[in-house]
């Protein structure tokens, strides 16, 4: 619908990018499909078995709440532990209430140096039961150097673990090296991929759409025209769809990635209507992204971001039949996305 002249259109405000998406990170993207997707459970599916003995040992009932891997500055304190693997340095960390508490449990009433020797030796035993129920696809040489203290390398990725010990939650974190980062990544992909029904083959463009209108075709060069103000009738927000092969895929959210505009995937089920018959879909998008078609599946996962190479601008183009047929400037409009033809 065009916005009338007059009056009304003065209401149109241009769309402010940078204050309507949320900021990734280039690193969050690119491990948007793999790492910070991955389960590290599956590569440990022995860690129960070999552990739980141990705290029926101490008289305690030990669960794992939560595992997940993370972006987040791993800490490092009084309570962190080296080891490495693969030559890779690796910091263990219990969160310092945690520690105490766990103390608490396993050895009642001990002071603080004696519970500082049973945390290091749950810490040790722990690691090594990981290093043992290890999964994947090589084994590595792994070692446990003891209380790290102030030395301990900082980690910008972790895995944490959240574990129960007879219901007192505390928190364990994994400092995580470049390569083995890299590892857990390669091997999410791939098994994301290896477990696809079916892998499109060749590459695929997919299309990161705004909306779209339904236009008469004796109507399209007057919709194309400079100037022209066209009300989208969809509500200002976040909210994308991604198109391959012309055909509506997955529901997303507009990020801003370091300066270019991505989509990162939404759960829940995608909603785009046909367009009335007998007119020509028009689709207002952002950008594109090229991928091969294996990789459909790892771009499928909730979270995971596609990257265009459009800078974040309130710039969009205008596009039939997967062609670019005109430019236009993303507006607002009474709460609603409109657009000006370039």
């Amino acid at each position: 619908m065009e916005i009338p002249q007059g009056g009304e259109a003065s209401d149109v405000q241009l769309w402010d990018p940078q204050r309507s998406c949320r900021r990734v990170s280039r690193a969050e993207a690119l491990l948007s499909r793999g790492f910070l997707r991955c389960r590290p459970e599956r590569w440990f599916p022995g860690l129960a078995g070999q552990w739980t003995p141990v705290m029926h040992a101490f008289g305690c009932e030990v669960s794992v709440t939560d595992i997940r891997p993370s972006l987040n500055l791993a800490p490092v304190g009084g309570h962190s532990f080296l080891a490495s693997v693969a030559g890779e340095p690796l910091v263990i960390t219990v969160d310092p209430d945690g520690a105490d508490e766990l103390a608490g449990e396993l050895v009642p009433g001990a002071e603080s140096a004696a519970a500082g020797v049973v945390l290091e030796y749950m810490m040790r035993r722990l690691f090594f039961t990981l290093v043992t129920s290890w999964t994947g696809p090589e084994t590595v040489g792994a070692s446990f150097e003891g209380a790290a203290g102030s030395s301990a390398p900082q980690s910008s990725t972790s895995v944490r673990l959240g574990v129960s010990v007879n219901t007192t939650p505390f928190t364990v974190w994994f400092g995580l090296g470049a390569k083995m980062v890299e590892t857990l990544d390669g091997l999410w992909r791939r098994q994301v991929q290896s477990t696809a029904a079916r892998a499109a083959t060749g590459s695929v463009q997919a299309r990161i759409e705004v909306a779209q209108l339904g236009v008469p075709p004796q109507m399209l060069a007057e919709y194309l025209k400079v100037g022209t103000v066209i009300d989208l009738e969809v509500r200002a927000s976040d909210t994308l769809t991604v198109r391959v092969a012309g055909k509506a895929w997955m529901p997303g959210r507009m990020v801003n990635v370091d300066g270019f505009f991505g989509c990162e995937v939404a759960p829940g089920a995608i909603s785009a209507p046909a367009v009335p018959e007998g007119t020509t879909r028009l689709s207002v998008e952002l950008g594109s992204v090229a991928m091969e078609g294996a990789q459909l599946a790892e771009f499928g996962q909730a979270g995971a971001v596609l990257l265009s190479q459009t800078p974040v601008s309130e710039n969009v183009s205008l596009v039939i039949n997967q062609e670019v047929v005109g430019k236009a400037r993303l507006c607002v409009y009474e709460g609603r996305f409109a657009i000006e033809v370039l």
